[in-house]
């Protein structure tokens, strides 16, 4: 994957210069292969190991340097306009799990295939082209500007590593998502254009009538943001890291979304991986954030504990 020193640099302040960084990064077990300069902007060629699904993106190899050289690593605290107050809408829950925020419902009926599912809304959109700045890095990274809202999940993905998704609010019909397994014949169209028969073993985002996503793979193709979009619905969820790895290779996909959560993506940054995405849309595309954050907390998941003794440590490197 590719990184970009000048990104980092915004996340935590490194006084020494790229190629030092890049040989300390390597040296701390973050590799980077090679480091070349590309329209004017130095880019670091990495070698992640797979278990390093935290430093796949800019702000977690940000926390290795910050951790290398002992200086602050910033918080990240997306900025959102503030919304008139409804009532709560993050609940402790058991599947299947109902969220209502106004008149948009989120059911998780299978919590071990979803353990959350955060939301936003954001009305009166206008797509078009990405500003120069977010395109150039998209570029530099190896990823095609499609669209203001489709790149700030790019975007957004790259900054932060948790995959997020944008769909077009008034294709969701019935007006609810439903995270549930697939009905066998079930058919779902995804956003490369090949259409796939689903079973019951494969994981889906629905509305009320049919799936318009392959969950943590891809989304679908009648669902899809294109110029014609108004308004907005942000996904960004935890999908159990067995069942995207299953339906990925029973479908043939690799995606940046499944390569991340076939590893174990971050379940604790759904909510802030949303807000950066709709504070993207809305300094590129316009538009009203309307209601609060939904977060439909089906299960907590919480990382096991090692016990590491110094002592076990030196016997094993025999020192």
């Amino acid at each position: 994957m590719r990184i970009l020193p000048a990104w980092l640099r915004e996340f935590v302040d490194v006084k020494a210069d790229d190629r030092q960084l890049a040989e300390d990064l390597t040296s701390a077990g973050i590799a980077v292969e090679t480091v070349v300069e590309e329209h004017g902007a130095t880019v670091y060629e990495m070698d992640l190991t797979t278990n390093r699904v935290d430093a796949m993106n800019h702000y977690g190899v940000a926390r290795e340097a910050s951790a290398i050289y002992g200086v602050e690593l910033k918080p990240f605290q997306p900025k959102l306009p503030a919304v008139e107050r409804g009532p709560s809408t993050s609940l402790p829950a058991v599947a299947p799990l109902r969220m209502t925020q106004g008149e948009f419902p989120i059911v998780i009926d299978d919590a071990e295939g979803c353990a959350r599912y955060t939301a936003r809304i954001v009305r009166g959109v206008k797509i078009g082209p990405s500003p120069e700045h977010i395109a150039k890095r998209l570029e530099l990274l190896g990823s095609r500007a499609i669209n203001n809202a489709a790149d700030a999940t790019n975007y957004a993905i790259n900054e932060l590593g948790h995959p997020t998704h944008a769909f077009d609010l008034d294709l969701l019909e019935g007006g609810t998502i439903i995270v549930r397994r697939a009905k066998d014949g079930e058919f779902l169209k995804t956003l490369d254009g090949v259409g796939h028969t689903l079973t019951s073993d494969d994981l889906v985002i629905a509305d009320a009538e049919k799936p318009v996503a392959l969950a943590g793979v891809m989304g679908g193709f009648d669902s899809m943001i294109t110029e014609k979009t108004k308004n907005v619905l942000i996904e960004s969820a935890w999908f159990d890291p067995a069942t995207v790895r299953s339906m990925a290779k029973r479908h043939g996909m690799h995606t940046d979304a499944s390569h991340r959560f076939e590893r174990g993506a971050d379940w604790g940054i759904t909510p802030t991986a949303c807000d950066r995405v709709a504070e993207l849309i809305l300094e590129t595309a316009g538009g009203e954030l309307v209601g609060e954050r939904i977060d439909a907390v089906a299960r907590t998941v919480q990382p096991p504990t090692i016990a590491l003794r110094r002592a076990e440590v030196k016997r094993i490197l025999g020192i």
